[in-house]
């Protein structure tokens, strides 16, 4: 277990805390397991085991949910899931102790003005979507990336790619959803128990989550049409190959008939012996074959 401190002079995150400060108790899952001093920690122990998204749960009590951050691609960690339990005297998250005091620990450095415990789990939220915006530009940036490529050329296992970065857009789609639900319900059952300045603070949250929100509908849109540029390149191609095909196959056609004409060997067939013939043949095989490929590259077929 760990503590931390708020200070009441100047809402600092304190490291060497006091009896009379509002507290930060960090906990992993089991040693939480073991306390029954919080009201309502079953109806927690069963939302941490369980955690999928983030959610949040008011009592009269307290205040208790769960906060599940989704795995970002760049940095290789898993994704961060984490309790959390509010009341008057203080505020505690259950989880990894060692990133979730290296969250604080950061979190410490960039944020003042933390007056109440409640207050610090707004700071806390704000915190963890600080650089949302950079990561979205990220796959905004590698979208684009698919997208150049593939207006050079169809680039291999291009499906794949934009499969995988679809899936993560919807991760975070849910995400940020979760996140507007959870500041909806804080605004709505404790908007009476919160000064004005603080209610502002949790809208503009609220204000943040949606416009990230807003960029994810975005990229997925962009996805969309990226999907729809990818099939109609490969239409492209296939009409290309189909014109080919089909150029290829006329321009022998009347080889093909004269071939067919002339192996009928009837015996009163006319320059059956002439000694000219077989040039003849040749000769007008390839002049029909000029002639063609002339056309067709006339019509741009060619």
């Amino acid at each position: 277990m760990i503590r931390y401190g708020l200070s009441k002079q100047d809402g600092r995150i304190l490291f060497e805390p006091q009896e009379e400060q509002s507290s930060i108790l960090l906990m992993t899952f089991d040693q939480f397991q073991k306390e029954k001093r919080y009201p309502h920690h079953l109806v927690l122990e069963k939302s941490i085991r369980t955690a999928r998204y983030c959610k949040v749960e008011i009592f009269a009590e307290c205040v208790q949910g769960t906060i599940c951050i989704p795995k970002k691609q760049e940095e290789g960690k898993e994704k961060l899931v984490f309790g959390f339990y509010l009341n008057q005297e203080g505020i505690l998250l259950v989880g990894d102790e060692k990133r979730l005091s290296a969250l604080i620990g950061k979190m410490s450095q960039s944020v003042r003005g933390c007056m109440t415990p409640r207050h610090f789990l707004l700071l806390l939220l704000e915190f963890l979507i600080a650089e949302d915006v950079l990561y979205l530009q990220t796959i905004e940036d590698r979208i684009s990336g698919f997208e150049e490529k593939l207006l050079e050329k169809i680039p291999d296992h291009f499906y794949q790619s934009i499969i995988s970065c679809r899936k993560e857009i919807s991760v975070y789609h849910s995400y940020y959803e979760q996140l507007m639900n959870l500041s909806d319900q804080i605004q709505e059952f404790l908007s009476d128990q919160m000064p004005a300045e603080e209610l502002r603070a949790w809208q503009m949250y609220a204000n943040r989550t949606e416009r990230l929100h807003n960029h994810v509908e975005m990229l997925r849109e962009y996805v969309v049409q990226l999907r729809e540029l990818y099939q109609s390149r490969i239409d492209m191609e296939q009409n290309r190959i189909m014109t080919l095909l089909t150029v290829v196959t006329t321009l022998f056609m009347p080889l093909t008939l004269i071939a067919g004409w002339y192996g009928m060997n009837f015996v009163n067939m006319p320059a059956l012996s002439w000694k000219y013939g077989y040039p003849a043949v040749i000769v007008i095989s390839i002049l029909i074959i000029v002639l063609e490929v002339i056309y067709f590259r006339k019509k741009k077929m060619l």
